[in-house]
This record gives C-alpha cells, sequence and structure tokens, in this order.
C-alpha cells in the first residue's frame, strides 16, 4: 500500500477529519511535516477541509540552521497560499532556568501555541506529523525508561490532536518526497546520538528490526490494545473516584482487585494531596495492603498512607506519632524487622572483599576481636541524643545531621533501622556504616550483616 493510500486509510479508520474543519498543522519544515502538508493540500477538496494554518516554532537551538528552517517554512506557506504564524522561543535558556530537559520544554512550548493558534483562529482540529516510526521510537524509549503509560506511544487521534500519517513508516516519506521532488529541510541533529530518541531511532531499533522486521507494525497494533485495556480501567477508577474523592479513606472490600487498586490509589492520593505516587510506591503500597495489622508507607515528606484493618487513610507526617521500635540478636540469628519491612542475617566471615564492601549498601562488616559468645546487638530506630561517627572521621556527630547530610527525608528518619553494639551506631541500614570496628587486610573473624527488603 502506497503512502497516499495510507493516509487516506488512516482518515477512513480513525475519522480524523471531518467536512469543514479547519486544521492546524505542527509544520517543522522537516521532511514529515512537509509530506503532511502537502497530503493535506492534495486531498483538501476530497476531505472537504475549510482551511489549513501552518505553525512554526523556532526553538533557537541551532543557530543558522534554525533561522533557515523558519525562512523555509515562510517560503512554503506563502508558495502555497497558506497562513502561517511563527513563533520563537530560547528553549535552552528555558529549561536551564526550569531545570528542565530541553525536550520537555520543546514539547510543552510547542503544544502551547498549537492550542493558542487553534483557538486564535477558531480551528478545529491541530494536525502533527508523528509516525509509526515515532510511534516505535517513543514506546521503546519509555520501555527503556520504565514508564508504563509512555510506553503506550499515542493514538490517532486524541481529541483536538490528530495524526494523518499513523500507518506511515519514515521510510515511505522521505521515498515519496524524493519521488514527489518535494523539498524540505534536514535536521542535521538528529544524525547525533546525545538524545535518548536519536539514540533509540540509531543504534536501538536496527537491532530490534533485525529480529523482528515487521517492528513498527507489532509495536502499533501493541499499542491499540493497551490504549483499549487503559481506557476501559480508566472508566471503572472514573466512577469508583466519584464515590470516594470526597472520604478520607478506601474501603479495601470494596476495592480488592489490585489493578483497579493502585489506579485508584494513584488518582485518590493525587487529588487530596497533589502527590503522584510513582509505580515503586504503588507496589509498596500493594504489598503493605496484603499484610495484617497496621501498616504505613510514607509518600512524601509531607504524607504517609496508614492501612487500619480493611481501610487506609491518608495522614500527614507531622500528625504521625513516632513508634519506637528496639529488636535484640546475636550473631548467626536471622530475624524479620517488621517496622522497617526488612530481613537481617547476621554471620561469621573469615574474609571479605573489601572493595565490594565499600560500594555495597545492603551489607558491611565490623572486625571486633573481643567479641563474646553471648554479647548481644540491638536494631532500633533512632533516640533523642544519638550520635554518629561516620567512616573516615574521629569525632561525633548529631544523628540527625549525618541524615541531613546522606539527603533521607525527614519524613524517613524515625522508621530507618540502626544497628547498634556496646551503646554504639554501627550502622545506618542501608545508608552509611560508622568508623568503628573497622575492616583491615589482617581481619581473620569479621561480623557481617546483611539486609532484604520483603
Amino acid at each position: 500500500m502506497d503512502l497516499e493510500k495510507k493516509f487516506l486509510k488512516a482518515q477512513s479508520d480513525f475519522s480524523l477529519i471531518h467536512p469543514g474543519d479547519k486544521i492546524v498543522v505542527g509544520f517543522s519544515g522537516g521532511s514529515d511535516s512537509v509530506v503532511l502538508t502537502h497530503l493535506l493540500l492534495k486531498f483538501k477538496n476530497y476531505l472537504k477541509l475549510s482551511d489549513i494554518i501552518l505553525v512554526h516554532i523556532n526553538h533557537m537551538l541551532r543557530g543558522i540552521d534554525s533561522e533557515e528552517d523558519e525562512n523555509f517554512s515562510v517560503y512554503f506557506a506563502r508558495k502555497n497560499h497558506l497562513k502561517i504564524e511563527v513563533r520563537r522561543f530560547d528553549v535552552k535558556a528555558i529549561a536551564q532556568k526550569e531545570k528542565r530537559s530541553v525536550e520537555e520544554v520543546a514539547r510543552e512550548l510547542r503544544y502551547q501555541v498549537f492550542k493558542e493558534v487553534k483557538n486564535s483562529y477558531d480551528a478545529d482540529k491541530i494536525a502533527t506529523a508523528h509516525h509509526m516510526s515515532d510511534l516505535a521510537e517513543t514506546m521503546v524509549m519509555w520501555f527503556i525508561q520504565g514508564n508504563k503509560n509512555g510506553m503506550k506511544g499515542f493514538k490517532p487521534i486524541d481529541k483536538d490532536i490528530i495524526r494523518p500519517l499513523y500507518y506511515v513508516l519514515k521510510e515511505e516519506i522521505e521515498d515519496y518526497a524524493k519521488k514527489k521532488r518535494i523539498d524540505y529541510r534536514v535536521d542535521v541533529s538528529n544524525f547525533t546520538t546525545d538524545f535518548l530518541r536519536n539514540k533509540v531511532r540509531i543504534e536501538v531499533l536496527p537491532v530490534l528490526k533485525s529480529i523482528n522486521p515487521s517492528l513498527e507494525k507489532s509495536l502499533q497494533i501493541m499499542s491499540r490494545f493497551m490504549f483499549i485495556d487503559d481506557e476501559f480501567f480508566d472508566k471503572k477508577v472514573e466512577e469508583l473516584l466519584k464515590e470516594y474523592i470526597k472520604k478520607d479513606f478506601l474501603d479495601l472490600d470494596k476495592v480488592e482487585d489490585p489493578a483497579l487498586l493502585y489506579r485508584l490509589l494513584q488518582l485518590w492520593v493525587y487529588n487530596k494531596t497533589n502527590v503522584y505516587m510513582s509505580y515503586s510506591t504503588l507496589l509498596e503500597v500493594l504489598k503493605v495492603i496484603k499484610k495484617g495489622g497496621s501498616k504505613r508507607v510514607y509518600i512524601s515528606k509531607e504524607y504517609l498512607l496508614e492501612k487500619e484493618y480493611n481501610k487506609i487513610f491518608i495522614k500527614t507526617v507531622k500528625g504521625s506519632e513516632k513508634k519506637e521500635y528496639e529488636y535484640k540478636f546475636r550473631i548467626g540469628d536471622t530475624f524479620y524487622v517488621e517496622d522497617a519491612g526488612i530481613v537481617i542475617n547476621s554471620y561469621i566471615a573469615k574474609k571479605v572483599d573489601q572493595n565490594k564492601l565499600k560500594n555495597e549498601k545492603n551489607m558491611v562488616c565490623f572486625d571486633i576481636p573481643d567479641l563474646m559468645e553471648d554479647e548481644t546487638f540491638v536494631i532500633r530506630n533512632r533516640r533523642k541524643g544519638d550520635r554518629f561517627v561516620p567512616f573516615g572521621r574521629s569525632s561525633e556527630k548529631k544523628l540527625k545531621d549525618v541524615m541531613v547530610d546522606l539527603k533521607i527525608p525527614k519524613s524517613m528518619r524515625e522508621s530507618i533501622p540502626l544497628l547498634v553494639f556496646r551503646d554504639k551506631i554501627l550502622w545506618i541500614v542501608g545508608y552509611k556504616r560508622s568508623a568503628h570496628y573497622p575492616v583491615s587486610d589482617k581481619s581473620s573473624k569479621l561480623v557481617c550483616f546483611e539486609v532484604k527488603e520483603v
């Protein structure tokens, strides 16, 4: 199927354009947007379009090349008797000021301008030149970063945004432009691997396509089913959210399915606190829900979720009571620290790899030559007046100051376990060992501790 037929098939399958529609086109001057505009012009009467308005954003990222892209876009519009709106933004400066990525800022500004122009012209749709190869790049890029929502990619139509090249591959666009002798601008920055998307396109996708030559098509089908699944769950969750939006708890007896529960939790908490829980936090909450009794999960510096019997409550950290805990044990014991959700394993070792220990956060060893058989160690949380001697120092510091140095959130400091021996804190578990009982090449009998989350 040739490119024009794919363009018309997308229109037929998804009803992207209606008779009388006025379309705003995101126009960079590159092959994708030029070919899209060419197709809209060619089939303008067939589609019964009332008007086409181009929007060009000069991101001011490539010096003279950006200027030439803008000039080309203005010339193209005049040549084809089209209106064009041009906007300039120093995207790099904005990104540095707001401490965000250039890609994120550029994308946000583009869609902001598209919507402004759409409103000013009283247009009906915004057309972007995203194609099937873009979809594959997007899905793989977000998969690499572990972003479930992003991994779905994009839809051929999303409210007022349409993507008429949804069925078209990048190489088909370039072949079409060559065949039709359509001029366009080439962005040389697309050929560097400085940006993740470029790295995926240039280095990752060719490897995947060597395994599955129909990769783009396979991912497109998967994307459509992922959207179908999520739309089903979204409707269910919206219904549940209406019931709980004014309540200060969730009833777990009424929402038992974890697929619904984690979605509801994320939206409910966001509406109540403006905290958007990460997937790792949601998994922790689901794990806590399965356990009996009362449990807490900190979701930010200000808020925690508390499970009490079959209900989940949102509570402020400041208003929550401090719970002290303490566990005594001897070397050789393996035990569960319920308050911290970890298992501690203790043992004697003759030798350890000291280089490994330097970078290991969940294992620590000490050289205690005068350790007696019946001596006990303690795992507890912090107490008023606790002090700590950081590794590499000889003087004590307030434990609070050490935790600040380690950038441990205030809301977590009361719950973090401490390993204590002979009234000395040996280890802020999972974060930092103390200077007490250092290990050396001459050490032959080491006392070691390993921690695992459960």
